[in-house]
């Protein structure tokens, strides 16, 4: 298991995820403000700040 480093879009802190919790269309929720993060791509890793405006 690979531990990825992320940035939070919100807090723009860094956390550290497994790399098998990076699913395209799943959200992870950071740590350190709670925020809850969508990821948009695998690989390369995309991630955005998710909130229910962004759904198409």
């Amino acid at each position: 298991m690979e531990e990825i480093i992320i940035f939070c879009p919100d807090c723009r802190g860094q956390f550290e995820i497994d790399s098998e919790d990076i699913v395209e269309g799943e959200l992870i929720e950071c740590p350190l403000c709670g925020a809850e993060i969508e990821v948009l791509s695998e690989s390369p890793i995309k991630i955005r700040l998710w909130s229910e405006d962004n759904t198409f």
